[in-house]
């Protein structure tokens, strides 16, 4: 983040603007800030003068008498001396070098009695900070130290320009220039006299190369030409300073919740390695929010702090009754550490707090359901890793939601072998812990060990046979827990369980690829039949990191098609498939997997509607199409085995070009993954967002997400403009979100952001490429 410090006494503003006027001026009122007036610097006294009583000087100019006894290099197509007058002339190809400073021009003249250097004709003087200063007419003292400068134009570093009728400069630190102007928007190709897109006219301009500051005085701020913003005392840093204390750009808008608001913030450059952020937001509805974020980098690593705080009304579902809470303070916060504690080990965390669960949303548009606080220590040796973490999970969800419990530890150790080391194959070692508390519920511990080994075969027909096998060993402890087969249980009784469960896989591939002219071709039957004990997945062991399955091409092949550790997939089952392509060599392709399970058991141990319920698995695959670069299709489904009635369906779409592109994603399941239900739970909706690159700086992005089922209607809606050049970025952003969560205002939230190169600039996530490509249905946005 780059600040830039701006110091503003304002006049009263009367009368109305125009529209124009009154966007950029909002923009700029923003970043000024009430502050007495600065010193001037002294009138800077003229060249001759400077030069007659540069003897006398004493310490304030004594960098420039170590200049002065520089040797200077002169050359020129002519070199002629007048001794009467002492006066050395010089023409044709001037160059003077005099320290680190270099002058060239048509002509130039030296007076060895006054020490005066009088250049003339397409002047240029380059500067030790790498600015080039342009005029026709110039006089310098000999050490360069003291000049006076007419009709002078500077090009900075970062190609900012800076022109005015004239220039002095004192002790080679302070630059005054009159009547000047300042833009680092570059002119206009067509017509160089044009305005450009903005610029600061000012009677006069002060630049202190010692406090790397350039200072305005009567400051008036116009854009395409028209001015819209006066104050009198104005500053920010020169084009050396990479970061600098000082106002950020502001941010503006409306929300439903807290009414129209504007934020403006302080960036605090501390030190190289750390610095901070305050900033305020003030609302029409509520009270001002107040913020700020600390960022520190270490030799072993980095920290970073955010948070805010407000006094508002807070209304909170207790039990069946609704509380409204007067003047409650609340607030959040957000941290996230990462340390090295040698080569091989490394400790840090997240943070994730906030007061209320309707604090995020109201505030800042965050709409995940959880807040996650995370700390680890993890190591790397070789291919062994080890890790131990611990989380804690604030549920921001409305109504009476469970719980969520503390884990610690989450703790692995995996080790994997050379390879062939073991039987001609690689062997490998997994262990983990992991606990569980909660206030009220179910505890547990669970102590895992799982050796393995694999092992590939290649035959000369092309034939691939893969060997994998492992064998789990669980120890569970837990207590409070409740079976759901016994749910008048007390579940208070304390428990211990140990399970050992080995199982092995050989699976069979046979690649075959046509080799064409213009693209190959690959089909590649697949089949596998993996073997273990039967298992009805005991319900006297809690179910904790299992719940969510999702069966899919992804997992179809997988020794244990469960998502975690505390349900385990037993038996004997067969599982086959087919995958085909046609790849170009050059560009384009299009590929196709399709398969499915049959388990030779009658064991009911999956979820009604997960599609693996019955002996014979549902139909999964994955078709991927992209003739060409503009257009990639990609559809993913599982089909009843029955009737080809589609129980899961995904597809996605991108085409286009940057004038024009396109994106499009639906998703539908029609499942029921609770395996004590009887009905059905629908799940449909599409996604779509259209990007363009209007023009060479404008851009602008449209996204919706749509509901058919549960609850049809329009989820959440984005717009985005954006205006980049060079010099200045504007961005607006309006989102509708359509979901009803007690207490927070559905409505429509706007976002304005206004960046001047050079004058500050902060990066907001809610005003990125990322706001309308996820369909606005997760984007985290803020003040």
């Amino acid at each position: 983040m780059l600040g830039t410090e701006i110091k503003a006494v304002w006049p009263r503003l009367w009368g109305s603007k125009a529209a124009l006027a009154l966007v950029f001026g909002v923009a700029v009122v923003s970043w000024c800030a009430i502050a007495q007036a600065a010193s001037e610097a002294p009138n800077p006294t003229p060249v001759a003068a400077a030069a007659s009583k540069r003897n006398g000087a004493s310490k304030e100019n004594g960098a420039s008498k170590e200049k002065k006894n520089d040797p200077g290099v002169l050359s020129a197509d002519l070199v002629t001396y007048d001794e009467t007058l002492g006066v050395v002339t010089a023409s044709g190809n001037v160059e003077l070098i005099q320290g680190e400073r270099t002058v060239y021009a048509n002509t130039l003249s030296y007076n060895q009695k006054t020490k005066v250097v009088i250049a003339s004709g397409n002047v240029r003087m380059f500067e030790p900070s790498g600015e080039v200063i342009s005029t026709e007419y110039a006089e310098l003292t000999d050490d360069m130290a003291n000049a006076f400068i007419d009709n002078v134009r500077i090009l900075s570093t970062d190609r900012a320009r800076t022109a005015g009728n004239e220039a002095e400069r004192r002790g080679g630190r302070m630059t005054r220039i009159s009547r000047g102007v300042y833009s680092p928007c570059d002119l206009c190709k067509e017509d160089p006299n044009r305005p450009p897109l903005w610029q600061i006219r000012a009677p006069k301009i002060v630049h202190d190369s010692e406090e790397k500051e350039v200072r305005y005085k009567d400051a008036v701020i116009e854009v395409m030409g028209t001015p819209v913003f006066y104050t009198p005392y104005f500053s920010h840093p020169d084009p050396t300073v990479k970061r600098h204390s000082g106002f950020l750009a502001p941010v503006v808008g409306n929300n439903g919740d807290v009414g129209a608001f504007a934020r403006n913030g302080y960036y605090f450059d501390i030190k190289p390695d750390e610095d901070a952020t305050a900033y305020v937001t003030v609302f029409s509805k509520q009270l001002p929010l107040l913020g700020g974020e600390w960022r520190e980098r270490f030799e072993n690593g980095r920290f970073n702090l955010s948070g805010s705080v407000t006094v508002s009304d807070l209304t909170e579902d207790v039990g069946s009754e609704t509380v409204v809470r007067a003047n409650a303070v609340r607030g959040h916060l957000l941290g996230d550490a990462l340390f090295d504690i040698n080569d091989a080990w490394r400790w840090g965390g997240t943070l994730g707090v906030a007061t209320d669960k309707l604090f995020m949303r109201q505030y800042y548009r965050f709409n995940e359901n959880f807040l996650t606080s995370r700390g680890f220590a993890e190591g790397f040796y070789g291919r062994d890793y080890v890790g131990i973490n611990a989380y804690r999970f604030q549920d921001l969800r409305s109504g009476d939601v469970p719980d969520e419990p503390f884990v610690f530890p989450l703790a692995q150790y995996q080790m994997l072998g050379e390879p062939g080391a073991l039987l001609g194959g690689r062997w490998s070692l997994d262990t983990g812990m992991l606990g569980l508390s909660r206030g009220s519920g179910t505890d547990y511990t669970r102590a895992s060990v799982t050796p393995g080994w694999r092992r590939e075969f290649r035959s000369d027909t092309g034939l691939v046979a893969v060997l994998n096998a492992d064998i789990r060993t669980d120890l569970y402890h837990y207590q409070d827990y409740v079976r759901p087969d016994l749910p008048d249980s007390n579940g208070k009784t304390a428990s211990a369980r140990t399970r050992v469960h080995p199982e092995g896989q050989l699976m069979l591939r046979y690649p075959m690829v046509r080799q064409g002219e213009t693209s190959y071709q690959l089909i590649e039957p697949i089949a596998a039949l993996t073997a273990g004990p039967r298992t009805t997945n005991d319900l006297r062991i809690p179910n904790e990191d299992s719940q969510d399955l999702e069966f899919s091409d992804t997992n179809l092949f997988r020794l244990n098609r469960f998502s975690g550790y505390d349900r385990l997939e037993g038996g004997q089952q067969a599982t086959y498939g087919v995958r085909t392509g046609v790849y170009g060599l050059s560009a384009g392709s299009a590929s196709l997997f399709l398969g499915e399970s049959y388990r030779f058991s009658h064991d009911n141990i999956f979820p009604n509607g997960s599609g693996l319920e019955t002996r014979r698995s549902d139909y999964v695959g994955r078709l991927d199409l992209s003739p060409a670069q503009w257009l990639k299709v990609s559809y993913g489904f599982r089909n009843d085995k029955d009737d080809l009635a589609p129980r899961v369906q995904t597809v996605g779409l991108r085409t286009g070009i940057p004038a024009l592109r396109f994106g499009a994603d639906y998703n539908f399941q029609d499942a029921q993954t609770d395996a004590n239900a009887t009905g059905k739970s629908v799940q449909e909706f599409s996604t779509f967002n259209v990007t363009s690159q209007l023009t060479r700086y404008w851009a602008a992005g449209l996204a919706h997400q749509q509901r058919f089922s549960p609850n049809p209607g329009p989820a959440s809606s984005s717009l985005t403009v954006n205006y980049i050049d060079d010099c200045l970025i504007m961005q607006a952003v309006g989102q509708r979100d359509y979901s009803t969560v007690p207490g927070v205002s559905k409505g429509l939230t706007l976002y304005f952001r206004f960046v001047f190169r050079n004058l500050g600039e902060v990066i907001t996530p809610v005003l990125t490429a990322s706001t309308f490509s996820s369909g606005g249905s997760s984007t985290n946005t803020g003040f």
